[in-house]
């Protein structure tokens, strides 16, 4: 928890006071200044019991409230103080951050007023970020450091900052300053193992965590964050461990049965993880995390409306959320929707990177509205895969929506999130030297965030330069180690012909991920080529049980690796799934009627299968 800087005692002294007040005043005075809010609570409820209108144990007491992140029981507290004599002035910046912690950012602005001083300009750094003003909120947070370079406090929110911005590299400095001018201190602690966690992977961020922890035990925050790395990594079992403790802290912490409940639903458990989001009690409803997984167990159960509901109110609020908007898609399909089927999948279709199944499933819902050459395209562009950065732009950006992009970007040339856009919509419309021009101008400008190194490596990408694109998306990968950066970084080693650095880079990142679905199947396909049997089958069959059989390349390469062991019974329903499931894709039929040749199963279906798919399928067949 970030300590507060210390304030004048509101009062004259502490002699003359009631029997018992000074002791408590000064145990709770000590426990804050080494961290210990809830020790500092009880201390100084006892001095205020003792002395009703003592300033100082008022206001000593709010602050300790807000360490413990409580704004309206730290308002309550400086209130009674202001009532009791204590001057305005020197009660803003404390007011104001009561405020922040109730989301009233242009509330605690007005109460800061002019006050002066490294708190008062640390707070109003929150208050302006929080009212949408960047440029003089980091002005702020850039006089506050002048005033208080080792406030490790003030370090911690410049970090929430710069990473609210994008600025990641910047935030891991901001990071790293807050746990060398406090070393112990929980809030810092943990802030860097959730920096950590991006920057390199979920085991880097554990003993972050873990040190939180053994300072302070009943941090719920850091217990809290150390349950969601452990269950990204597959550790169910620990994870339950650790949001069980969290409950035995805090009976009713909503982010704990939030986090059951997504075990619950992983193993299918679908009636349990309902009820244990219920007891969320609706403190969740807005977040989007929470807002996906109660549309998940909504769909899961039965609720196929309010599942739907739920899904267009977070796409309509993430629009570029891809599993929010590949569930709704896919729950519209199974309600007989075709036509809001292919209105959600539109923007991931259309895009350069789009996967098979939205490809596929785009397709078959245009094919149900009777758009046969629609149809095509999109079942086509799923059977025959391409690259993300090397050519496959899909279809040309809207002319009137790059000229909108234009004029967005040319009135807000410092807005880096309309720049994003405009070379997005350029690399989409082929215009690929106008991207990278622009691309690196927004690098130059942004050199901490890693996503304007992704974009100049998807412009080089584009235009073959496979290897300078490698060397962008590594520099992106250095500030975040994301799956975006991973598989950038992978493909465009691959594709330079730099294969082995290409696996040591698919390795690490699996190795600090292990439940990655993107780096699995990477991994899967490499056995494949290697002709690893063994090692294939095992993942597909991991990722079979987690996500179902709703991958066609998944089953398909499966079915090849049981066949290559000799394995044809089981082959052949894999090979049938995956053909039913698209039959589109020469893979597919090839698959299946080699097998069904091969084992004798139905061999003039199977040469008919082979027939069709040599017709379709390019030069060089791959499984």
């Amino acid at each position: 928890m970030a300590l507060l800087p210390a304030l004048p005692l509101l009062a004259t002294g502490c002699s003359n006071a009631p029997e018992g007040f000074a002791e408590s005043y000064r145990g709770g005075e000590a426990a804050l200044a080494q961290g210990d809010a809830r020790t500092a609570r009880i201390l100084l409820l006892n001095a205020i019991k003792a002395d009703p209108r003592n300033r100082a144990a008022r206001i000593l007491q709010a602050r300790t409230y807000l360490a413990l992140g409580d704004g309206v029981a730290a308002q309550a507290e400086i209130e009674r103080a202001l009532a009791l004599g204590a001057p305005r002035g020197e009660t803003r910046p404390l007011m104001a951050h009561a405020l922040l912690l109730q989301d009233r950012g242009a509330e605690a602005l007005d109460e800061l007023g002019g006050a002066s001083g490294a708190y008062a300009e640390r707070m109003r750094g929150r208050a302006l970020a929080a009212t949408g003003d960047r440029a003089a909120a980091g002005a702020a947070f850039d006089a506050a450091i002048a005033l208080a370079p080792r406030d490790a406090g003030l370090w911690v929110d410049v970090a929430r900052f710069r990473r609210a911005g994008g600025e990641l590299a910047g935030a891991l400095k901001a990071a790293d300053q807050a746990v060398a001018a406090s070393p112990r201190q929980v809030e810092a602690l943990t802030l860097r193992g959730e920096l950590t966690r991006s920057q390199y992977g979920l085991r880097a961020a554990l003993p972050w965590f873990d040190r939180a922890i053994e300072i302070d035990e009943d941090n719920v925050t850091a217990r809290l964050e150390r349950a969601i790395t452990l269950g990204d990594m597959g550790a169910a079992r620990a994870m339950l461990d650790e949001t069980r403790e969290v409950l035995s802290r805090s009976s009713n912490e909503p982010m704990a049965f939030y986090l059951q409940a997504m075990l619950a639903a992983r193993a299918g458990k679908f009636t349990l993880a309902r009820s244990l989001f219920e007891r969320t009690r609706g403190k969740l409803d807005d977040q989007p995390a929470a807002m996906l997984l109660a549309a998940a167990i909504d769909l899961q159960t039965g609720n196929s409306g309010q599942g739907v509901s739920r899904l267009k109110k977070l796409v309509a609020l993430q629009p570029d959320n891809l599993k929010a908007r590949r569930l709704l898609a896919a729950a519209q399909w199974w309600t007989g929707d075709a036509a809001a089927t292919v209105a959600t999948l539109h923007p991931l279709a259309d895009a350069a990177d789009a996967d098979s199944y939205s490809l596929t499933l785009m397709g078959n819902a245009l094919a149900r509205l009777g758009d046969g050459a629609a149809a095509s395209r999109y079942l086509t562009r799923a059977a025959q895969p391409q690259p993300h950065a090397a050519s496959l732009l899909g279809p040309p950006a809207d002319p009137v929506r790059l000229a909108t992009l234009r004029a967005e970007a040319a009135n807000a040339p410092d807005d880096a999130e309309a720049q994003v856009d405009l070379i997005r919509g350029l690399l989409s419309a082929g215009l690929g030297d106008e991207a990278l021009t622009r691309a690196y101008a927004l690098q130059s400008r942004n050199s901490g965030a890693p996503d304007a190194h992704l974009l100049v490596g998807d412009a080089l990408g584009i235009q073959g330069r496979f290897a300078e694109a490698a060397e962008q998306y590594r520099k992106a990968a250095n500030i975040a180690f994301t799956e975006p950066a991973a598989m950038r970084l992978i493909e465009a080693l691959q594709y330079s012909g730099q294969n082995e650095a290409a696996g040591r880079v698919l390795s690490l990142f699996l190795e600090q991920n292990p439940r990655n679905v993107s780096a699995l199947l990477l991994t899967a396909a490499r056995y494949i080529e290697a002709r690893q049997w063994t090692g294939a089958i095992a993942i597909y069959e991991g990722l079979r049980r987690r996500l179902g059989d709703t991958d066609a390349v998944m089953l398909n390469n499966l079915a090849w690796a049981y066949s290559e062991q000799g394995e044809l019974e089981r082959a052949l329903p894999l090979a049938r799934k995956a053909w039913l499931l698209d039959r589109s894709n020469p893979a597919t039929a090839d698959t299946l009627g080699w097998l069904l040749f091969k084992s004798g199963k139905d061999k003039a279906r199977g040469l008919a299968l082979l027939q069709s798919a040599a017709r379709r399928a390019p030069a060089d067949r791959a499984h």
